[in-house]
């Protein structure tokens, strides 16, 4: 369990927060707290949507229930990629009431180019001398692993649990996630269906809360960012079990939240007199229809599937483990 909660943190806290968050965003606090909001909103943008829509893959490898008592344990890896439109922002569209452009506006959010960059001088300095200069990350993709299991009961329902307890992983900082997942076989309610044995059609409900916190450092302060999310799925699963091959889509709607926060007290923050709690607060969701398509391939007890989510951000998920009907 510590090995797998150390991967997941190492793929979150590490790569996107360590490398980003805590040298891009904390900087931010340069153009004063309203400002730095601002930007910060705009630019963890695709960070913040793929994390909850990232949470939402992976729940299922099959429109078929478990038979009572039948289960399945399975290790995937969901990658979900920023669609164009994601690696940059016009800072000329946003609040800014402290700070300007020095250029166009055109700005890379973190799933830019480390090679694009926008600085940013003082409202009041006549001179127009750069404050604050932003750069792309080029971390225009989100990897989690996951470990999960299911396990049938009786009505043709099957539960789905997804858990990894609140882990102190030293250096690296803080990680929890867990998720509860129903899926129900409405297969016999239709005459048509229960009369076809290859074909199967069930409906699923699914929820995901994510949780991590790293340390930061603004000055001679120091506080913690810290990342939750909740990503919510209902779908309609049809698909056609063959003896090894298994091919199955989803079709539904997912809503996703998730908040990026700057915690703790911080002195020396342009524009305030006084040390300041909890400068940065930013919150992201995203709503809307999509489905999959999947191929699961089963050699005696072991499965090894993957499927693609077409939607606003695109997402891959494969998974191997083991499955008892």
């Amino acid at each position: 369990m510590r090995k797998i909660s150390f991967i997941l943190l190492l793929f979150v806290s590490t790569t996107l927060s360590n490398s980003f968050a805590q040298k891009e965003i904390i900087g931010f606090l340069q153009a004063g707290v309203d400002d730095a909001n601002a930007l910060g909103q705009a630019y963890l943008q695709p960070y913040g949507e793929m994390l909850g829509v990232n949470l939402n893959g992976g729940w299922y490898n099959s429109a078929n229930v478990h038979k009572v008592l039948g289960f399945d344990v399975m290790f995937s890896a969901t990658y979900t990629t920023v669609p164009t439109g994601g690696k940059s922002f016009d800072a000329n569209g946003i609040d800014l009431k402290n700070i300007s452009p020095s250029g166009d506006g055109i700005t890379p959010t973190m799933a830019g180019k480390p090679s694009q960059e926008q600085s940013f001088y003082l409202n009041d300095d006549s001179n127009k001398n750069d404050i604050l200069t932003i750069k792309g990350s080029d971390l225009n993709f989100f990897v989690s692993p996951m470990l999960q299991a299911a396990v049938g009961l009786p009505f043709h329902t099957e539960i789905i649990g997804r858990f990894m307890p609140k882990v102190d992983m030293m250096d690296y900082g803080k990680v929890s996630l867990w998720g509860l997942g129903v899926k129900h076989s409405i297969k016999d309610y239709i005459p048509f269906v229960k009369r076809v044995p290859m074909l199967q059609l069930s409906v699923l409900g699914a929820y995901t809360n994510f949780g991590s916190s790293l340390n930061v450092e603004y000055g001679d302060d120091s506080g913690d960012l810290e990342i939750g999310a909740n990503a919510y799925s209902a779908r309609l699963l049809a698909g056609l079990n063959f003896p090894v091959i298994c091919l199955y889509t989803g079709m539904g709607y997912g809503s996703t939240s998730s908040n990026v926060d700057v915690k703790g007290t911080f002195s020396g923050i342009p524009g305030e007199d006084s040390p300041f709690t909890n400068p940065i607060s930013l919150a992201y969701n995203t709503d809307g229809f999509d489905f999959n398509v999947g191929m699961r391939l089963r050699l005696a007890i072991f499965a090894i599937y993957v499927d693609y989510t077409v939607g606003n951000y695109s997402v891959i998920t494969a998974g191997v483990g083991l499955n008892f009907r």
